[in-house]
């Protein structure tokens, strides 16, 4: 894992400059783009929060899987990696790309209080970072998962739309479950994404730890490590 994480750094150094515009523009242009527009419509939550507090976890969420998605193409379907252990390629690969996007998740928060001042709560700035870096983590398997399944460039591009499209309306990230049809809106909230966006905002909002709804995607991460090692592992014999 060490070795991830060195490979990580030496990349990050090799592309300061960058890596630092990076992490100052692309929270700037989401937080403008999503919630400039958005909270004109959605003024307050159902709860009765402001639309630009009550959107911020799931705005950071969002921002970790738009991070985490090129590095995990680059390392499973650009580079191929072999020759070690799959299980610690899974996790090495996750764990340094986590580090990069804690860093950009972290000033993406600054940016966002300058944006929108007294939005960001020093007090649950940390309960932020944990649920995305758990969204990432499990959002990143699915990612990993889709690239060992699938072999033409055109359908992995084609499924991992689809899936950003889907964790951007359909996880509670950016609007309310209750915004939905009954039916649909039950269906979404059984999605592992979406219970990360309903545990981390019942923690900030209501001080309730909910358990089943952060347990859960954590032990659908572990699990779905283990199949992406499998199916890594099989691929390798090809």
């Amino acid at each position: 894992m060490s070795a991830f994480i060195i490979r990580r750094w030496w990349l990050i150094r090799n592309r300061f400059i960058s890596s630092i515009a990076l992490a100052f523009i692309v929270p700037s242009i989401l937080s403008i783009v999503t919630v400039f527009g958005t909270k004109n419509i959605v003024v307050r939550s159902v709860n009765g929060q402001p639309y630009e507090i009550w959107v911020l976890p799931g705005l950071m969420m969002f921002l970790a899987a738009v991070l985490i998605t090129p590095l995990i193409y680059r390392d499973f379907f650009d580079l191929r990696i072999h020759n070690k252990g799959k299980s610690s390629i899974i996790l090495g690969i996750l764990v340094s790309a986590l580090l990069e996007v804690l860093f950009i998740i972290s000033i993406g928060m600054g940016v966002y209080s300058i944006i929108f001042p007294h939005t960001v709560m020093l007090d649950r700035a940390g309960y932020i970072l944990l649920y995305s870096v758990i969204f990432a983590l499990l959002y990143g398997n699915i990612i990993i998962m889709l690239s060992l399944l699938t072999e033409r460039i055109s359908v992995f591009m084609s499924a991992l739309l689809t899936t950003l499209i889907t964790i951007m309306f359909a996880c509670g990230l950016f609007i309310e479950f209750d915004f939905f049809p009954l039916t649909m809106s039950t269906v979404f909230q059984y999605f592992p994404l979406s219970m990360l966006s309903t545990a981390c905002r019942s923690i900030i909002f209501i001080n309730t730890f909910d358990m089943i709804n952060t347990v859960t995607p954590i032990v659908i991460t572990i699990l779905l490590i283990v199949f992406n090692s499998f199916l890594l592992k099989r691929k390798m014999k090809q």
